[in-house]
């Protein structure tokens, strides 16, 4: 039995033709990796993008690629198939940008302090249909029946009982991410599809951008489609992992992340994005420390500097319309 410190854990970033999102998140979660061995960093690419590919290979990232476009879901089965020996597995997407990787550790803990199998994390105000709240480790835990898939956390021990993502999805290449998560609650892992340590969410910005394959199907009033509607009706436990599409592994080790690590040294948050591009990511940033600054002259001073980095910034009207309704 391993000690609760020893353990391997995977952070699987997926993404699909968003090149340019690895270029200004990817060097934070590669200095955390690099600094903590537990965690070792993959690149889940949905479908054939040279220009990933070249990043990856640039900068000695480990990079999963399929030769077709799949949806998220498959890009998950895929990893989980060709590593199937961690303990531990977070699967985040790839405009989720990381400011503090204690994030990871912790969720590993709340799991080892509970029975919960499967955690999510994501801005609180997007939790819907409560289902309750948990003290775990002394962290409020809040669950609920409508969530987001951005960032997600699963033991291995709970993938095994529940399997993977439904293969259904394929054809529309995205959803399925909410049946996956009630298999969880369907098994008795947790205490709610979703389960959110709240305090947690400032550890990550979380970016609004357009998604990749646009719906193709409207959605209930929970936003989801009826496919995935019938088969959570359905009180499914149990879906073999399954991959489809041939896919490979580029060989980089888990431990050549340093070089990619090494490009934050200077201090420069985004180190691999071009000046115009880099004043609108300092922005958004400033809006993260707007958030969740204490005090109303360090509140006052990150608005304003957000504002003069980009005050087009669509974020930045959302921000002010919050603050207005006193949200």
């Amino acid at each position: 039995m391993r000690r609760a410190t020893e353990y391997r854990a995977l952070v699987c970033i997926t993404t699909c033709e968003r090149p340019g999102y690895l270029r200004r998140y990817l060097p934070h979660f590669a200095a955390f990796c690099a600094q903590d061995r537990r965690f070792a960093l993959l690149v889940a690419l949905d479908g054939p993008d040279a220009e990933t590919e070249r990043f990856c290979e640039e900068w000695q990232v480990p990079l999963l690629r399929s030769r077709e476009r799949e949806g998220v879901g498959i890009s998950k089965n895929r990893a989980l198939e060709r590593f199937p020996d961690f303990d531990y597995y977070f699967f985040v997407e790839d405009d989720v940008e990381l400011v503090d990787g204690s994030v990871f550790p912790a969720h590993v803990e709340l799991a080892q302090a509970s029975d919960i199998h499967h955690f999510s994390l994501f801005s609180e105000r997007r939790i819907g249909e409560p289902a309750g709240e948990t003290r775990i480790a002394g962290r409020r835990v809040a669950h609920s029946f409508v969530g987001s898939a951005r960032f997600n956390f699963f033991t291995a021990e709970g993938l095994r009982e529940v399997g993977g993502w439904h293969p259904r999805f394929a054809e529309y290449r995205r959803w399925g991410h909410t049946e996956h998560s009630y298999r969880f609650y369907n098994a008795g892992l947790a205490p709610g599809p979703f389960n959110v340590a709240t305090e947690l969410s400032c550890a990550c910005i979380w970016h609004l951008h357009p998604s990749v394959t646009p719906p193709s199907l409207p959605g209930d009033e929970e936003h989801i489609v009826a496919p995935e509607r019938e088969l959570i009706d359905q009180h499914l436990r149990h879906v073999p992992l399954r991959t489809i599409s041939p896919y490979e592994f580029n060989g980089m080790s888990f431990g050549a992340l340093y070089r990619l690590a090494a490009t934050l040294d200077p201090g420069e948050r985004y180190p691999l994005v071009e000046t115009g591009e880099r004043r609108h990511c300092h922005s958004d940033y400033q809006l993260w420390r707007y958030r969740w600054a204490k005090g109303r002259g360090r509140r006052a001073a990150a608005l304003l500097a957000a504002a003069w980095r980009w005050p087009t910034n669509p974020m930045l009207r959302y921000t002010v319309k919050l603050a207005l309704k006193g949200e």
